[in-house]
């Protein structure tokens, strides 16, 4: 039997990280411990599955009157004051534009935003999210219209955040855009000679020309990880977002990485060469104007982005070979990307994007 209990308060802090979240894995979880857990802190039935997850505990519920929720169990070595702010965005962002589709907070029945139990001994806080429904877009077809509502709708999220503030936005993650050259260390788990120089070289001119740019930019909390696996979409048609998802990555970082992480995952498909990173950013572009510097910068961001999902990936990978296939579903992407940005293709995806921000 899973031993919990409760803490009162929503915004307590971890009084010492255990490890960081990537290297530390969440304790295991029964599909009955979770089900016992949603009857016993938010009164929800239902049928319960697991979720793939790359460090939390995560459970779908499907409940009898046909609502869907997400049942999160997060990482015991996520600073709590981290995970109040992710939740605190959510709400947030809820009460700044009640149509942005993102997973609304259920509170507990004691009217909580989240809790805390203990799991074989480790503290997990715990929440309640609704389910969106739709087609996840890794498994959607991409189009131009899709592109268009992607980046209309990130920026849509861009503004709701745009005055929310939080301690906990603070957060040294590896996954920030600003700390590609931190990645330097990781990149010999790349085992290809070649992919490994290419990605060598563009971080190094990175650390040396973009990041002493970085703190001249605006910078706001942003959620940092709207990749293929974090949004979906519209079953019928594949164009209209129906929900963004996991807040995991959220920080407070330079605006302009938001659109650059969401970019690095399109950069080798559309129609057209660069299509839909250039569909992409006018639509975000239009909501939301871009900065000259802003614009100059994006594709070194993008590219930046990349770097970092090969070097963590292939690091993550070496140690943790039994969760690799997962963990590097974006690797062949990312290399094919960062070659197209980086090679003799760049100067077209530069021109290409700093014709996307013109006005109309």
């Amino acid at each position: 039997m899973m031993h919990q209990t409760l803490n009162t308060s929503s915004d307590a802090t971890a009084a010492t990280a255990p490890a960081d979240v990537l290297t530390t894995p969440a304790p295991p979880i029964s599909i009955d411990e979770a089900a016992e857990t949603a009857l016993r802190h938010f009164g929800v039935t239902g049928t319960v599955r697991g979720l793939t997850s790359e460090r939390d505990r995560n459970f779908h519920i499907a409940a009898p009157d046909g609502q869907g929720y997400v049942l999160k169990f997060t990482n015991p070595a996520e600073p709590q004051l981290v995970t109040s702010f992710q939740t605190g965005a959510m709400l947030h962002v809820a009460a700044r534009d009640a149509t942005l589709p993102v997973p609304r907070v259920v509170p507990t029945l004691e009217g909580e935003a989240q809790t805390t139990v203990q799991v074989e001994g480790c503290g997990m806080v715990l929440r309640l999210l609704t389910y969106l429904e739709g087609t996840p877009l890794h498994a959607a077809p991409a189009s131009p219209g899709q592109m268009r509502a992607l980046g209309t709708t990130l920026a849509r999220l861009d503004l709701a955040l745009a005055d929310f503030d939080h301690p906990g936005s603070q957060r040294d993650l590896l996954w920030d855009i600003t700390r590609v050259p931190n990645i330097a260390e990781r990149l010999h788990y790349v085992e290809d000679a070649s992919r490994r120089r290419m990605v060598e070289h563009f971080v190094a001119r990175f650390t040396d020309e973009v990041a002493p740019r970085l703190p001249t930019l605006r910078h706001q909390v942003i959620h940092n990880d709207l990749n293929p696996h974090n949004a979906v979409v519209d079953p019928v048609g594949h164009e209209a977002v129906t929900g963004i998802i996991d807040f995991g990555d959220a920080l407070k970082a330079p605006l302009a990485n938001d659109l650059a992480t969401a970019l690095a995952y399109h950069v080798t498909s559309g129609e057209t060469p660069f299509g839909s990173i250039v569909a992409m950013t006018r639509a975000y572009n239009a909501v939301l104007p871009l900065t000259l510097e802003e614009v100059e910068l994006l594709p070194d961001l993008v590219a930046g982005r990349l770097a970092l999902t090969i070097g963590i990936t292939a690091w993550r990978a070496a140690e943790y070979p039994e969760n690799s296939a997962y963990i590097l579903r974006n690797a062949e992407r990312a290399f094919a990307g960062l070659d197209r940005l980086t090679g003799a293709e760049a100067a077209t995806a530069t021109r290409l994007i700093h014709l996307a921000c013109q006005e109309e």
